[in-house]
């Protein structure tokens, strides 16, 4: 019985072991997998982010363009800007679907930029008219600008918000993963510790065990 009871410890100890890192590796594993999709996540809407302020720039620069050389080929990323902004606009919002406080900023973005091509297509139809000194003194007084300073201050608040829903890691990769051994390897010995007290209890609990009545027989014969 003895034996028997040994025995079925060291099993105990054996599984619970196992039992023990495989839930730590398990647990660790989820840790490290969600950590890398917010950061994948977090790539991915800023790889958005900075398509569309790349877009504005093209839109403001090809009008300008048009306004200084009066030639119609710069207009053409201005025609093609919204179809582009509809498509990095969709993308942007299928990105941010599972959160809910960057979905706000998308829709804010998503009207200042349309207004923004709007405008500089107005105000392009006005220049083709013969109203060019018209459009020159929109510029020149600075209402123009301002339009593009509140479309900079709309990407500077998504930017925040980016930072403050999905925010960047402060421990690289090789931190992390030796974070993660320490973390093993206080696991692992929590686990054998454990392993060692549940053999020792039930090797203890398997004992045979002497009757006092046994004992005192025994002393009487050998008298």
């Amino acid at each position: 019985m003895k034996v028997r009871g040994t025995f079925l410890g060291l099993v105990v100890s054996c599984l619970l072991l196992v039992a023990s890192a495989f839930v730590g590796h398990l647990y660790l594993f989820e840790e490290w997998r969600a950590q890398h999709e917010r950061q994948l996540l977090r790539a991915q809407i800023r790889e958005e982010v900075l398509r569309l302020q790349h877009l504005s720039l093209e839109v403001e620069t090809s009008f300008r363009g048009y306004l200084l050389s009066e030639q119609r080929s710069f207009l053409e990323p201005l025609e093609g800007a919204e179809k582009r902004l509809n498509s990095a606009i969709g993308e942007l919002t299928r990105l941010t679907g599972t959160t809910a406080g960057l979905q706000p900023g998308v829709q804010v973005l998503s009207a200042r930029l349309k207004e923004f091509i709007e405008s500089k297509k107005q105000l392009a139809t006005v220049a083709e008219t013969g109203q060019r000194d018209q459009v020159h003194v929109y510029v020149r007084v600075g209402d123009g600008r301002a339009l593009f300073l509140t479309i900079e201050r709309a990407f500077k608040d998504f930017e925040n918000r980016i930072d403050r829903e999905v925010p960047a890691e402060s421990l690289e990769y090789d931190d992390w993963m030796q974070k993660a051994r320490w973390r093993l390897l206080l696991l692992d010995s929590a686990a054998i510790m454990g392993s060692v007290y549940a053999a020792r209890v039930l090797g203890r609990h398997n004992e045979p065990h002497r009757l006092p009545g046994a004992v005192q027989h025994t002393n009487s014969s050998a008298a």
